[in-house]
This record gives C-alpha cells, sequence and structure tokens, in this order.
C-alpha cells in the first residue's frame, strides 16, 4: 500500500478493543487525528481464527461493517471505505494478500488479455409469482455496454435455459475472464439459477487470473452465516499462496431478502462510476452504485427502507482500495534524470505505453520497504520531489494510477559531485501548516554535508527560488567544515510564492559564489481544493440581492488575509456586482473548513428563467491570484408557467402554460385511433412489454446525430437507437441503463389484460404512427393503454416529431412535441412516470417530471 502511495497505519485489536463499538471509536478517533483517511481494512473473520467482529443490522441481524464508516452525521454515506479480509487461518490470509498483490502489480503475467474479458450470470427465479424478468435484461444490458466499452469477449449463462451452472462458469473462469457478474437468485451457499456454489469454487483451476466478483444476490455476501465459508470467503479464500483460485475480492449484500429492482440499480449504478467516471477503487465504486438509490427511489429515504437497508448489508470482502480493471489496463514507460547523491532530487515524467504524459499518477519512492516520500504527476506527466539518499543506493519508483497497471523501476543513486552536498532541506510557514501553502511566508533550513575527505574552508554561496517568472535569491555565508561535518544553517526567507512551475512544485538550488553545484531542492505545495456554492434560492431575472457564498476548504492548510473577488462572466447588462466600488472580502479560512461570505449590492439583469449565470471567484494574496473557480448562479422560475432550462446540448422544454414565450406550444390533438374518430395512420397492437421497430419517414436529427430508425416501446417510451428490451420500469433522467436516445412521452408500466377470464388477453396496447407529409409532422400515438398500477386507468397520449422543413432549428435538430389527451399519473409503487428527454450518451438529459416531481 506504501507503493501505491498510501500512508498506513497498523492498529491492532489490543490497542482498538475487542467489541464493535470500541473499534468504531478507534476509526473515528483517526478520522479526527487525519480528515484524509479514506480507506479502512479490516483483517479476521466475525468468529473463530483471528476473531474480528462486525455490526448486525435490521430485524434480520444482516452482518454490516458498514455501521463502521458511519461516523459523522446522521446519514447513510460513509466517512470512509471499508472491507474485510475474512479468514480462517494464516494460510488463508497468505493467499489473499498474494492474489491482492499479484492484481495489482503485475495481472498481465500469465495472460495478457484475461482482462478484456468477463462473465455475466443472471437467473430470472423466484419460489413466489411473479418470476421477475430484470435480472437477466439487466445482464443483457450489461453485456451489450461491456462490449461497446471494449471488451472483446463475454461470456453469459442464464436460467432460463441452464440451471446446471457451474460446470460453464468454471470453463469461463478458468479461461481468464476480469469480472464476474450475477443477477438472481441465492443465498450464503451460492448462486441458485444457475447453480454456483461453495463446493463449485474447489472445481476452478483459474490460477492467477483472479476476477472481482459481484453478486447483486441475496445472501451471498453473509459472512457471518453458519454456511463458512459462506460464497464470497470461499472465493475470496481459494487455492494457495502458489496455485490461488477463486477471485480477488467480492461485493454483495448479507441479508437473504434483498429486491430485484433495488439490486438491479446498484449493478446499473456501480458500473456506470467504474466505466464512465474513472471510478475503479472498489470502495467508492460499490458506495456509487448504492447512492444510485437515492436519485432513483428517493421516497425510500425512511429508517429501515431502501436507501438505509442497502448502504447497511452490501460489504466488500478485499481490499476496498483495490482498483477493478474494466479492460486491459494501460502500462507506465518513465523517463527520470539521474538521481544525485548531492541532493536526492528525483525528477521524473510518467508517460503511457505511446508516450503521451499521464497526469494525475501517483508516484511513491521507496528504499526498498522504507516509505521515503510521495507525489502526484502534472498535466505534462512530470514530477519533481526531494527524498532523503543518505545510506542509499538505488530508489524503488512506482507509479498508480486508474486504468494502469503499477509501474515499477529501480534507479541507482549517482555519486555526489563535489566537496558538499545537501544533506536536508526543511521548510516551515509562518501559519504553522505542514503542508505548504501558496502565499504564504517561507523559511528554509538547510543541511550541508562535507564529503571531500578533509578539511574546508569558508565560502560564499546562495540559496535560489525558481519560480518561473523572478529567481528570489539569498546570500549564504558557509563556515569551514571538518571532513564529513555536517552544518545547519537555518532560517533563510521569509520568501512568499504565488504560482509554482510544475503545478504544485517550485525548483531551488544551493550554490557556492562560483557557480559549483551544492544540491537542488524542491518546494513542493499543497494546491487550493476548494467546494464554492452560492447559498441564494429564489432568484429571479431583473433583481437586487446580496449574494451568498459558502466555501468549503477540503485542504490541510489554511489561508490568512485573502481576498475573494467575485466576478460576473456573463454580459455585463445581464449581472453586475458592486461592494464599496469593489467586489471582494477580505477573509481567512481554517483547513477543512466552511465560511460563508456577502456581497451586497448584486444586481441581476433580464436573463432567461432557469438559466445560470457564471461567477468568476478569484482568491487574491498581497495583489496575486492563487486561486480561481467558476461558480454557477441558477435563476429560478418565479413560477410554474415557465420553460425548464435547456440541458447540456441545448434542448429547452416548453408547455402550453409557459405563457408568453415564442416557442410555447399550443395543445392541437391529432387522434389516429379510428375507434375514437382517428382515420389515418398504421397500428401496432403490443403486448405487455413489447415494442415495434420502424423507420422513419424523414431523417431527424436529435442531439446532434441523424437518425432514420425507431424504437417503440409499450410502456410509452421510444428511442432512436435500437433497443430490444422492453424496460417498464422508469428511471429517472439521465440514468445509465436503459434505452439510448430517449424519448419519453409517458414512460411507464403500461398494461394488458384478460378482462373476461377466459385465460387470453384481449384488452392490448394501441399505437398507432403516421406521417402527416402535408404539415411535415410524424406522429406516434399510444391509445387508452391501462396503467400497470390498478389495469383500469386509461392513459393517451401521442408524440410528434417535426421535419426541418416544415420547422428550421438554427442547429438542425428536430422539434418534438408531446401531447396528452387523457393522463393519470398513478403509478404510486413504482415511481408514477418520468417525462423527459435523454441523450444518446445516456449522460445527460432533460427530465420534466419523474417520481410526481416536476422540474
Amino acid at each position: 500500500k506504501n507503493s501505491q502511495g498510501f500512508d498506513v497505519e497498523v492498529v491492532a485489536l489490543s490497542e482498538a478493543g475487542e467489541s464493535a463499538e470500541s473499534i468504531k471509536t478507534a476509526i473515528a478517533g483517526k478520522l479526527a487525528e487525519d480528515p484524509m483517511l479514506e480507506y479502512v481494512l479490516l483483517i479476521g473473520d466475525v468468529d473463530g481464527f483471528a476473531e474480528f467482529p462486525s455490526f448486525y443490522y435490521g430485524p434480520d441481524n444482516d452482518v454490516s461493517d458498514q455501521k463502521y464508516t458511519h461516523i459523522l452525521g446522521d446519514d447513510n454515506i460513509p466517512d470512509v471505505f471499508i472491507g474485510r479480509l475474512s479468514i480462517d487461518s494464516l494460510s488463508d490470509f497468505a493467499v489473499i494478500l498474494t492474489k491482492t498483490i499479484q492484481y495489482a502489480r503485475d495481472p498481465l503475467a500469465f495472460n495478457s488479455d484475461w482482462l478484456d474479458r468477463g462473465l455475466i450470470v443472471a437467473g430470472n427465479y423466484s419460489n413466489t409469482y411473479p418470476i421477475p424478468i430484470t435480472p437477466k435484461w439487466t445482464s443483457y444490458w450489461l453485456r451489450d455496454e461491456l462490449l461497446d466499452y471494449g471488451y472483446s469477449q463475454i461470456d453469459t449463462v442464464f436460467y432460463p435455459p441452464v440451471q446446471q451452472g457451474a460446470p460453464y462458469i468454471i470453463q469461463s473462469i478458468n479461461n481468464g475472464v476480469g469480472i464476474v457478474n450475477y443477477r438472481g437468485w441465492g443465498d450464503a451457499n451460492g448462486w441458485h439459477y444457475p447453480e454456483f456454489h461453495v463446493e463449485d469454487v474447489n472445481d476452478l483451476n483459474n490460477g492467477w487470473l483472479t476476477p472481482v466478483f459481484m453478486s447483486y444476490v441475496c445472501n451471498s455476501n453473509d459472512f457471518a452465516n453458519n454456511v463458512d465459508p459462506c460464497l464470497s470467503e470461499a472465493v475470496l479464500r481459494g487455492g494457495t499462496p502458489t496455485v490461488p483460485k477463486g477471485g480477488v475480492a467480492f461485493i454483495g449484500p448479507s441479508d437473504l431478502h434483498t429486491s430485484t429492482k433495488f439490486n438491479n440499480v446498484i449493478n446499473a449504478y456501480m458500473y456506470d462510476a467504474m466505466l464512465n467516471h474513472g471510478v475503479v477503487e472498489l470502495g467508492p465504486a460499490m458506495q456509487a452504485g448504492q447512492s444510485g438509490l437515492v436519485k432513483e427511489f428517493p421516497a425510500q429515504n425512511g429508517v429501515g427502507e431502501a436507501q438505509e437497508f442497502y448502504a447497511h448489508v452490501y460489504n466488500i470482502l478485499g481490499d476496498p482500495s483495490l482498483q477493478v480493471y474494466v479492460d486491459t489496463p494501460k502500462e507506465f514507460t518513465f523517463q527520470i534524470n539521474d538521481i544525485n547523491a548531492n541532493d536526492g532530487l528525483v525528477r521524473l515524467k510518467i508517460l503511457d505505453e505511446i508516450e503521451n504524459p499521464v497526469s494525475g499518477a501517483v508516484v511513491s519512492i521507496m528504499n526498498g520497504d522504507e516509505f521515503l516520500g510521495k507525489s502526484v504527476t502534472v498535466e505534462d506527466g512530470w514530477v519533481v520531489t526531494n527524498v532523503n539518499v543518505e545510506g542509499v543506493n538505488s530508489l524503488d519508483i512506482y507509479a498508480n494510477k486508474g486504468g494502469f497497471i503499477q509501474g515499477h523501476v529501480t534507479e541507482t543513486v549517482v555519486d555526489p559531485i563535489g566537496d558538499h552536498i545537501l544533506s536536508n532541506v526543511q521548510i516551515t510557514q509562518t501559519s504553522g501548516s505542514e503542508n505548504l501553502a501558496l502565499g504564504e511566508e517561507l523559511y528554509f533550513s538547510i543541511s550541508v554535508e562535507n564529503v571531500s575527505g578533509s578539511q574546508t574552508d569558508s565560502f560564499l554561496g546562495f540559496l535560489r527560488i525558481l519560480p518561473g517568472t523572478t529567481a528570489i535569491t539569498f546570500d549564504i555565508d558557509f563556515p569551514a567544515m571538518n571532513s564529513g561535518e555536517t552544518i545547519v544553517i537555518p532560517n533563510i526567507g521569509p520568501a512568499i510564492l504565488y504560482e509554482p512551475y510544475y503545478s504544485n512544485v517550485v525548483d531551488g538550488e544551493i550554490k557556492k559564489s562560483t557557480g559549483d553545484q551544492i544540491g537542488d531542492f524542491s518546494i513542493e505545495f499543497e494546491l487550493p481544493v476548494f467546494e464554492i456554492i452560492f447559498l441564494n434560492q429564489g432568484i429571479t431575472p431583473d433583481s437586487d440581492l446580496f449574494l451568498e457564498i459558502e466555501i468549503t476548504n477540503f485542504s490541510s492548510t489554511g489561508y490568512n488575509d485573502i481576498w475573494i473577488e467575485l466576478e460576473c462572466l456573463n454580459d455585463g447588462e445581464n449581472c453586475t456586482v458592486v461592494v464599496n466600488d469593489t467586489a471582494g472580502v477580505n477573509t481567512s479560512i481554517e483547513p477543512f473548513n466552511t465560511i460563508q461570505l456577502s456581497y451586497p449590492g448584486a444586481s441581476i439583469g433580464n436573463v432567461a428563467f432557469g438559466s445560470d449565470i457564471t461567477f468568476l471567484v478569484e482568491f487574491v494574496k498581497n495583489g496575486h491570484t492563487i486561486y480561481t473557480q467558476e461558480v454557477p448562479l441558477h435563476i429560478e422560475p418565479a413560477t410554474e408557467n415557465l420553460p425548464v432550462a435547456p440541458n447540456n446540448y441545448g434542448y429547452w422544454a416548453y408547455d402550453d402554460t409557459d405563457a408568453g414565450f415564442d416557442h410555447t406550444p399550443a395543445f392541437n390533438w391529432v387522434e389516429l385511433d379510428p375507434a375514437h374518430g382517428g382515420s389515418n395512420g398504421t397500428h401496432y397492437q403490443l403486448d405487455d412489454d413489447d415494442h415495434v421497430d420502424i423507420e422513419l419517414p424523414f431523417t431527424f436529427k436529435y442531439h446532434g446525430i441523424d437518425y432514420n430508425n425507431m424504437t417503440i416501446s409499450s410502456n410509452g417510451w421510444t428511442s432512436f437507437e435500437p433497443c430490444y428490451i422492453d424496460y417498464f420500469w422508469n428511471m429517472s433522467i439521465p440514468m445509465y441503463m436503459g434505452p439510448k436516445a430517449l424519448l419519453a412521452p409517458f414512460s411507464d408500466d403500461l398494461e394488458t389484460i384478460d378482462s373476461d377470464g377466459d385465460g387470453d388477453i384481449d384488452v392490448w396496447i394501441h399505437v398507432y404512427i403516421w406521417h402527416d407529409d402535408a404539415n411535415g409532422r410524424f406522429i406516434i400515438e399510444w391509445s387508452r393503454a391501462l396503467n400497470g398500477y390498478d389495469e383500469v386507468t386509461e392513459e393517451t397520449f401521442e408524440m410528434v416529431l417535426y421535419d426541418q422543413n416544415a420547422m428550421p432549428t438554427e442547429s438542425g435538430d428536430g422539434v418534438i412535441d408531446f401531447q396528452y389527451l387523457e393522463i393519470e399519473d398513478v403509478d404510486v409503487t413504482k415511481n408514477y412516470s418520468t417525462v423527459g428527454i435523454e441523450a444518446p450518451e445516456k449522460n445527460y438529459g432533460l427530465q420534466y417530471v419523474f417520481n410526481n416531481v416536476y422540474a
């Protein structure tokens, strides 16, 4: 973990205490000492050898390590990420450690392409009706997403038809897969449909090709179960230290009664985080999955309800900081300048395999097992830092970043040049903070050693700082020195630096007046990390107000006497900020602290409702800017009778109550159903959870893409991208799982029924389409479809797409109308309905209503 850049502290139970509560108190104490604490790894099973307790949650006493993480506040969000190595012997411990380290350091040693293959297992089964169908649907969706992402092969084992799944699952894992994903039916013994149980783990022969198992199914991670080992423990402990098998980590729930709809969402959101947002460390990725329930089931926020429940019962067996490789990872290359014993300055550049610079890589420098220092590469891939190389012959240098295998090189320390070397530089600042901050006074204490082998006379020299603009120089009188003597020259300074040269580093050097080098050094700053938000709500156009901002300092350095200015970046006629002829406040902010500032005299002009005004927040010290951030101020509608603000691409949503706008639509129902007076169109009789694929009568441009085809769902949505999965559970917009290039006039679970009880469906979902060529429009109507909530309420609505010849737009993107003849949004049990549009990439959209909450 040191080689990955982590500061690690090992705490024995003899120090932390033997009970779960005392251990939680110890973790809370460590977090209070260092708010940067990120990961906690528990080592031991809940009983037997190396007993390590856990918490238990809910009426079923589900084992939960997550309770250790709920430290600050009264919420379900973990304050640290936690995992467990559940072991029943020292051999188990050795197996897990060797698998984890091999996976991180050299995963391709035995097979170069196993990580771009995956296995998805799913079963549609229940011991009561109705039988769920979405575990396989979710798995089909995930298979397609992984193939689109770049995986070369995704194996699938599904029930039905396969019930005895072990032979197929074992073969796939033995061939090498990077991830194993399960949705279906199971318990602590394993997966039942298709079947893969604890005893089947022993039949694996996958060696060092150890995947991450993600098991979104009941009880498969119940490490306190009487079934010992449970499936997760068997997978993690599988094999021996020299001949491993099974997996490197396992996530899943401990509860026996989890719900399909919630597991599907956790599954989807976890992969969204890993594939689309670069969140590949196991703890944060799982938490992203759990947080999906907040967005998709906002009403499930009470005690014991879904948000709380799943925040407790999902746990990690394995290292919570483990990087999940999604597809074959890249490899680093290093460009390293000579490391001289004169100063121990390490100057290196991190590149990928095709020599592109890699920013954001964590570089750890070690002498064998001794941790010497770490830093992070900047935009052009550089790291500059000093380490103590006294008595060190070589350095182990490691590079780490998501999507890469850990890089490692060993570099020899070059013998010293000249009579004197720089053995140490200590930098302090007047604020007293250990980490250096921009704009603060710095003082230098240098240690210089005579390595000439004889006495040296006094000499003149200097310390020079090279911030990239004007050098800062301090003259130094060096005294005579005996052979091998080290002298310390303190309190050189002060120097104030406002802008690093290498992003967070400034170069320094110490030379003799003759120009001979004594040593180089680096000044590493902790750059500011601020969260800035406006506290104002309900702001409308043409208003004067006090602007209120909140600033949270997430860095471990404080800032004193900082002038914080606001500047509006929009048109000056639309926004002005004046405070005594300036727009600034002088203040200080402590580490990990929050302040609130007020700016009177702001004036908002005639800007659009629902739009954002962007302000530049500038932090100034002694006339020098040390930090800037752009912060949006949202202009909210004063009433419901205003349009919905544009999405990322530029679509606005207007309804017929938005009075006074050029684009306000007029309700103009076009009936297509001949049973209700319609006389045009093609009829499609759709079954429950059904769809039809059609060819559009004209090319329709949507989010900048030309489309000629469309999928129409029986459940009140369409997609320009073909979609063979008949999604019936409406989700929020955007949501990674679901149709691509979605149009949702009324996405809800619409139903067919057998009204007379004869066993045959006689009430269908009727969809009509018609190309109104004369008016340049294409109409799709869902006529008198029954809402699945009560199978009585009728929903009648239509969607109209306009040809550019009939209704041109500047971008060429088509105009879309949703019209409602008869709508009752009654589905209280399934998030009511969703109305809106979503981008083809599914990363943004425009949501008009979801779960009965309007934009």
